[in-house]
């Protein structure tokens, strides 16, 4: 049976379709990786972990700890500082109630870290404020539960004890199920001790071992095999042919089901290791040998492992349970007629999989129904990187032994109705399908109508586009942009003096500038006085903490000053800019990374866009009808091109919704000389009309990849290598810009694609 297992798995492994499959699958896979570890306005990116993990290489548990001590502290000074420059930005009553307040309550933090926050010395991981303190906070959370595991195993056990001085007077609790579950958990957690843990950042092992892609990417590969395996067999009627040769009928569907056991064992370690890799890369892992309880997310768990470990258990366990899966869906494709009701029935178990663990309380009596299925199973760092006990009829049982248990019956039943199924030998062939059009309009009627449909319907090409339509527009909404005290003092007073100029808009503008003046006096007077020994250095600063709250802001009003100026001296009118500055890539430049999706969008969309007819053999054919060749080829440039100008559009109007959300969009009648930063390129356009230009020339580069994707097809009439081809030409150049090599910058589109960009 060796021999024949050797057979499937070659049949299907070698098999062109199926490697560029699981290819597109492992990339796909590393894209999402990168796709969802990309930096956002309040969220690091990898290479920020990266610095801190080097920062701690080497050091001892108490370095690490004094170290994240001081930067706790010194990111918690700088917020209040902060946070009291925003309260007192409103210059009203309450904002400066609660700064004195803020004050009162952390005595001489705002002077000893405001220069610290107006220099911009605190960060050193990342570029913003918000970044910083969303790193140095999680970081310091993770430290905190891993230097308190020992008081976590002292408490598990002071539990116990507690317990059981509480049962000489109630013996009856003694039975309970709680009073089980302490015993149990005393008993699980007594073999382990704090010794050897040691504080290892979370990011890296937890995003490698806890992805959601991953486990799905998985199940779609289980999909496709067992399709080749069973279906693909049943199409062509083959199985009444092997069932009668000399292997028969238990070694065939026993090599089958083997072959599915080394596929999904591979499957998990290829694309779990891809993930290891990737992060290893970016983020680094630290000390895999150190025990599993020194990563803050797993400090409940329970067993003796190391990290290591408990990383190769997870990923066996996931290819029993792929394994699992498999015969179930091995059964169903057995016992189908139509090929699309394994795919359903497979569809339907991971759907409800995925909703039971959704809806079911954690705190439930229903809650093995929440960890005890498909989804459930596949989540690894619960169920060895947590804790917790069933209650079965009043006794305690391990979410780890319950969750074998049903891998094993899974297993069990699923091999058992395949073999079962297989040996009965019914509906061996597959029928038809026939359905019902419903569709109002003739597809076919016009070749610029067919050419549309084969190419986006029959080719996949709009399923591509809505995939990463998804992908960009998720990732445009989902980007929170956080208005600091700045901004916000900005936003104010410009949409208080937003249009046209007049007498009460500039005694506003000359009486800021005048409290601005006379805080730098004020502050100069006491600098002074110190210099002469008129003040102490301590009464000094103490004086300044009120003109520095003014001065703050001032950056900000050198905003306004300078709008004022300007339109004094040539006209126009004040506009608040800020939201505009973030739609053209200004600010948090957007455009690099939507710009690489696109093109990976329209590359694998477009790729088989000519070559679709050398790889019918259909040319001859269709170059001697009515229309020609030639009529077929500007069909498909039409489709293309107008489907590549649609789809540009979807960042932007992602972009549109996120920015509107924050921040103010007025004037779109104004002149565009009104936005500072436009004045630059002297075009003498309304803002919408700057703005539509903008949206014009991303559509035109759109264009121009979709025609260079239709030539490279035209040109080696092969969709691989057109994907091959399109993606050094058009992708790779941004890749290496992302990566920080901005001489490639003019190797591609995106001086065209992002002129109005930072």
């Amino acid at each position: 049976m060796l021999r024949l297992t050797g057979f499937e798995l070659r049949r299907i492994w070698c098999r062109r379709s199926f490697l560029l499959g699981f290819g597109a699958l492992l990339v796909l896979n590393v894209f999402l990786l990168w796709y969802a570890n990309l930096p956002g306005e309040e969220k690091p990116g990898l290479s920020s972990y990266k610095t801190a993990q080097r920062e701690i290489a080497g050091m001892s548990e108490s370095e690490k700890g004094e170290w994240i001590l001081e930067r706790k502290e010194t990111m918690d000074g700088v917020s209040l500082v902060q946070e009291v420059l925003m309260l007192r930005a409103g210059d009203h009553e309450m904002g400066e109630m609660f700064a004195e307040q803020a004050l009162e309550a952390a005595p001489g933090v705002f002077e000893r870290y405001y220069d610290t926050y107006q220099n911009g010395t605190y960060l050193e991981w990342t570029d913003s404020f918000w970044q910083e303190k969303a790193l140095t906070d999680e970081l310091y959370e993770e430290w905190v539960k891993t230097a308190g595991y020992g008081d976590y195993l002292r408490s598990v056990q002071e539990n116990q004890a507690i317990l059981g001085g509480i049962g000489i007077f109630a013996g009856e609790g003694e039975e309970s199920f709680s009073s089980r579950n302490i015993r149990k958990s005393a008993a699980d957690y007594e073999k382990l001790t704090p010794e050897g843990i040691s504080w290892i950042p979370d990011r890296a092992i937890t995003h490698s071992m806890e992805n959601t892609e991953t486990d799905l990417i998985m199940l779609l590969s289980v999909f496709f095999f067992v399709g080749y395996l069973i279906l693909e067999e049943k199409r062509k009627g083959l199985f009444f042919i092997t069932r009668s040769t000399k292997g028969g009928i238990c070694r065939n569907i026993g090599a089958k089901l083997t072959a599915l056991w080394v596929h999904c064992m591979m499957t998990a370690f290829v694309l779990y290791g891809a993930n290891l890799l990737y992060f290893g890369m970016a983020v680094g892992f630290g000390d895999l040998n150190a025990p599993l309880q020194s990563v803050a997310a797993y400090r409940e768990s329970s067993l003796p492992v190391s990290i290591l470990e408990y990383i190769q258990m997870s990923i066996l366990t996931k290819g029993f349970v792929l394994f699992g899966f498999g015969t179930v869906m091995t059964a169903f494709s057995v016992m189908a007629v139509r090929q699309v009701l394994p795919y359903t029935a497979g569809m339907l178990i991971v759907g409800v999989s995925y909703l039971l663990c959704l809806i079911i309380p954690a705190v439930s009596d229903y809650n093995p129904l929440k960890y005890m299925n498909l989804t459930g199973l596949l989540k690894t760092e619960q169920l060895y990187g947590g804790y917790l006990n069933f209650n079965w009829f009043g006794k305690p049982i391990s979410r780890m032994s319950f969750a074998w248990m049903t891998i094993f019956i899974l297993t069990a039943a699923g091999i058992a109705a395949g073999i079962c199924l297989f040996i009965r030998g019914e509906n061996f062939v597959l029928k038809e399908r026939r359905f019902l059009s419903l569709w109002p309009f003739r597809l076919h009627d016009g070749l610029l109508r067919h050419e549309g449909y084969k190419i986006l319907m029959g080719n996949r090409a709009a399923i591509v586009l809505l995939a990463f339509g998804i992908l960009i527009g998720w990732r445009e909404l989902g980007g929170k942009i956080p208005i600091g005290g700045q901004e916000q003092y900005y936003q104010d007073i410009m949409l208080t003096l937003e249009g046209e100029i007049n007498s009460e808009k500039e005694e506003l503008i000359l009486a800021e500038e005048a409290r601005y003046r006379q805080a730098f006096e004020q502050i100069e007077k006491i600098e002074q006085g110190v210099a002469s020994g008129e003040l102490s250095e301590n009464a000094g600063e103490s004086m300044k903490t009120k003109w520095y709250a003014v001065t703050a802001f001032y950056p900000a009003f050198s905003r306004v000053w300078r709008q004022y100026q300007y339109i004094t001296e040539n006209g126009g009118r004040f506009l608040y800019d800020t939201g505009y500055l973030y739609l053209l890539g200004q600010k948090n430049n957007p455009f690099p990374v939507n710009l690489l999706l696109l093109v990976c969008g329209i590359v694998m969309a477009f790729g088989n866009g000519m070559s679709m007819e050398n790889l019918a053999g259909a040319w001859n054919l269709l170059g001697a009808t009515r229309r020609g060749k030639r009529s077929i080829i500007i069909g498909k440039t039409v489709v293309c091109v107008t489907a590549s100008a649609i789809f540009a559009l979807v960042p932007f109007a992602g972009r549109c919704c996120s920015v509107c959300s924050a921040f103010p969009m007025h004037g779109l009648t104004f002149s565009s000389g009104d936005i500072p930063y436009c004045r630059q390129f002297g075009l003498p356009l309304p803002v919408w009309g700057f703005l539509a230009l903008h949206i014009l020339t991303q559509m035109l580069t759109l264009t121009v990849v979709a025609i260079g994707v239709l030539l490279i097809s035209y040109w080696r009439k092969d969709p691989v290598q057109t994907w091959l081809f399109g993606v050094l030409l058009f992708a790779v150049p941004l890749v290496f810009k992302l990566l920080g090599f901005s001489a490639a910058e003019a190797f591609s589109l995106y001086p065209f694609y992002a002129w109005t960009g930072a």
